[in-house]
Parts: C-alpha cells; sequence; structure tokens
C-alpha cells in the first residue's frame, strides 16, 4: 500500500525559499548584510517548521530543503561580511600583514633622506593671513562682532 502525500510545509517551504533567495542576495551586497543575517534566520526557521510539518503530515520535502539551504548560504554570506567588517577580523590581519612587511607605521617614512626635491612644492605655500581675499576678512569680522569681539 502506498502513503499518500500532501502538501504539508509547503506554503512554508516557498517562504522559506523566497526567505532564502533574499537573504543571499542581501548577505552579497556588503551594505544589506545585517538584512540578510535577518532574512537567512527567519528562512530557515520556516524552512525547519516546513519540514516538520512535512515529516507528520508526509508531505513532499524537495522544496522545503531547497529552501533550508538558500537561507543558510543567504545567512553564511552575511556573516561573511560580519566577520570582514568588525574590528577583530580581517582587519587586524591586514594591519599585522602590513606591519610585517614594511607598509604601515610611522616609521615608514624616517628612512627617507627630506632633501631639496622632496619639499619642492612646500616652499611656496607662504600665504599669510593678511594675503587672504577681502571676502574673508569680511567674513572674520562679522563673526568676531557676533562673538562679541568687537574691534
Amino acid at each position: 500500500m502506498e502513503e499518500q502525500r500532501s502538501n504539508a510545509g509547503q506554503g512554508l517551504g516557498i517562504a522559506g525559499l523566497v526567505l532564502g533567495i533574499m537573504a543571499i542576495i542581501m548577505g552579497i551586497i556588503p551594505c544589506t548584510f545585517y538584512l540578510g543575517i535577518l532574512l537567512g534566520i527567519m528562512g530557515i526557521v520556516l524552512a525547519v517548521v516546513a519540514l516538520i510539518q512535512a515529516n507528520r503530515g508526509f508531505g513532499r520535502k524537495g522544496l522545503i530543503i531547497a529552501a533550508l539551504i538558500c537561507s543558510s548560504i543567504g545567512f553564511v554570506f552575511a556573516s561573511v561580511w560580519v566577520f570582514v567588517i568588525s574590528n577583530s577580523g580581517v582587519q587586524h590581519v591586514i594591519e599585522q600583514v602590513m606591519r610585517e612587511k614594511g607598509f604601515g607605521g610611522r616609521d615608514r617614512f624616517e628612512h627617507m633622506d627630506w632633501d631639496a626635491d622632496t619639499t619642492r612644492g612646500f616652499e611656496d605655500d607662504t600665504t599669510s593671513w593678511s594675503d587672504q581675499p577681502s571676502d574673508m576678512t569680511d567674513m572674520t569680522d562679522s563673526l568676531k562682532n557676533l562673538e562679541g569681539d568687537e574691534q
């Protein structure tokens, strides 16, 4: 005697699949990974509940398993972004590699010889406050008047 198949859990399975697909999309985009985590968790919960219903009601499980897989993948993608962006994650590893390879830190410029060629563009920057345009002077006078520091 063959068991009859029902549609138990199919509605929740479809909802879980939609949430899983959205979790993958939101999990890939760096700005929306928090939404990807939320959608992934909701999709996993719906897929698990649908799977329990399908087991009890002898329903089909293919769509529900696909929903569980998509939701899990979306959750993992979003979680990877959390790890990448967090301070203790990849940023620490990058800083350590840069320090070891000599790319970072203040001692980076200590070995340079600051001769005339290096500082060539800086000697022209000798503009004083009195050389500023009259609009700037008028604005500072207005600000001083507003503050009560009249000249």
